[in-house]
C-alpha cells in the first residue's frame, strides 16, 4: 500500500486542488485501514485516523439547521388545566393591584437594598448594582411594566415577585458576571421588601 501511495504522489500533485482534495478523501480511509506503518509513524492507531474522516450527512436528517448549529429539542409544553389558568390569572390580578399602590420606604431602600446590593456594598455572596444605576427608578419601572414577569413569592411567603430584563448590564453577580434582570419582591399590601439584580 505504501508503494502504491508513493507512486501516486506525482499524479496527485499534478491534479487541480479540487481533484487533489477528492483523491485524498478517497485515499485517506484506505491508508488508515491498511497503512499500519503510516499510523505507527504518526503515533495513533488506525481506528483513530478513521475518526478524523468526515462522514456524509444522513439524508433523512429532519430540521437540521443549515449553519451547523445543533438544534436543541425542547420538551413538549405541559398544558395547564383551566383551574390552573384561573389561579394564575387571579395571582397576576392581585399582584398588579398591589403593585399599583406600591410603597418604597427610605429605610428599605437605604438600610436593606443599598446596604446589601449597592455599588459600594461589602456583604459577601450578594449581587450588586452597577455604579450609576437608579434603583428607585428601576423598582418603579419593574412594578409598572406591562412586560414584567410575575409569580408568587417563594417558600410559601406572602407576596409577589416581579422581574424585568434590561438591554444593558444593571449589576454583577458575586462571581463578577453581568446581570441584566431586576427582581423586585413586594408583599400583598404593596410594600417593597427587597430588590436586587439577577441573571
Amino acid at each position: 500500500m505504501k508503494q502504491i501511495f508513493l507512486r501516486l504522489t506525482p499524479l496527485l500533485f499534478s491534479l487541480p486542488w479540487k481533484g487533489l482534495l477528492l483523491t485524498l478523501l478517497f485515499l485517506f480511509p484506505s491508508l488508515a485501514l491498511f497503512g499500519e506503518e503510516f499510523s505507527r509513524r504518526e503515533g495513533a492507531p488506525p481506528s483513530a485516523l478513521l475518526d478524523s474522516v468526515p462522514l456524509p450527512a444522513p439524508s433523512d436528517a429532519p430540521d437540521r439547521p443549515a449553519s451547523g448549529i445543533k438544534k436543541v429539542k425542547k420538551p413538549p409544553a405541559k398544558e395547564k388545566s383551566p383551574q390552573a389558568l384561573e389561579e394564575e390569572a387571579a395571582l397576576r390580578k392581585r399582584a398588579r393591584r398591589a403593585a399599583d399602590r406600591y410603597a418604597l420606604s427610605s429605610k428599605t431602600l437605604f438600610d436593606h437594598i443599598l446596604a446589601r446590593h449597592g455599588f459600594k456594598s461589602t456583604v459577601p455572596g450578594k449581587s450588586r448594582f452597577v455604579k450609576g444605576f437608579d434603583v428607585r427608578a428601576g423598582i418603579d419601572f419593574v412594578l409598572k411594566s406591562p412586560d414584567a414577569r410575575i409569580r408568587a413569592n417563594t417558600e410559601g411567603r406572602p407576596g409577589f415577585i416581579f422581574e424585568a430584563t434590561y438591554h444593558k448590564k444593571i449589576g454583577v453577580s458575586p462571581e463578577k458576571k453581568p446581570l441584566k434582570t431586576l427582581r423586585v419582591v413586594i408583599d400583598e399590601a404593596g410594600r417593597v421588601i427587597t430588590a436586587f439584580p439577577v441573571k
